[in-house]
């Protein structure tokens, strides 16, 4: 799922859901976050850093998904092929398209998962879609909702 940046400016690629690869293990959602928001408050919806249950440590990877096609070149231009400053961490970051796109579809896809019955550092954060930077919460399986 390459993301071709020439296409993207040129309004060709539309997608904005990323993959945020090579995250170093120490990472955590909160530190995550605070990194992405220091240029980019208000341009994304979603942000979701997979935990491994057993040993609490990030999978090494991630979903932003930005709120329009038109932030994702400033997001691609700082984070791709950066190295990571914390932790003395050798592993540099590569940005791609994840798989599903979209924060509603990511949001279903997540609902139909056992996420929303684990602690909220192991959740998605989302975000309002109007730049606010406003949190929001998300359905969890049988119509309940989670805060973040």
């Amino acid at each position: 799922m390459r993301l071709d940046l020439p296409r993207v400016i040129a309004g060709e690629d539309t997608r904005t859901t990323l993959m945020v690869r090579h995250i170093p293990n120490k990472y955590t959602q909160r530190m995550l976050l605070s990194v992405i928001e220091q240029n980019h408050s208000g341009q994304f919806d979603l942000l979701y850093l997979p935990i491994d249950f057993k040993n609490r440590c990030n999978v090494g990877y991630a979903f932003v998904n930005m709120i329009s096609f038109h932030h994702v070149p400033a997001f691609y231009r700082e984070f791709h092929r950066r190295k990571w400053e914390r932790f003395n961490s050798d592993k540099v970051c590569e940005i791609n398209y994840g798989r599903i796109q979209g924060k509603r579809a990511l949001i279903a896809h997540f609902s139909n998962s056992s996420l929303a019955n684990e602690d909220e550092s192991m959740q998605p954060v989302v975000f309002a879609s109007d730049g606010s930077g406003t949190r929001e919460r998300w359905h969890s399986p049988g119509g309940g909702r989670r805060g973040f």
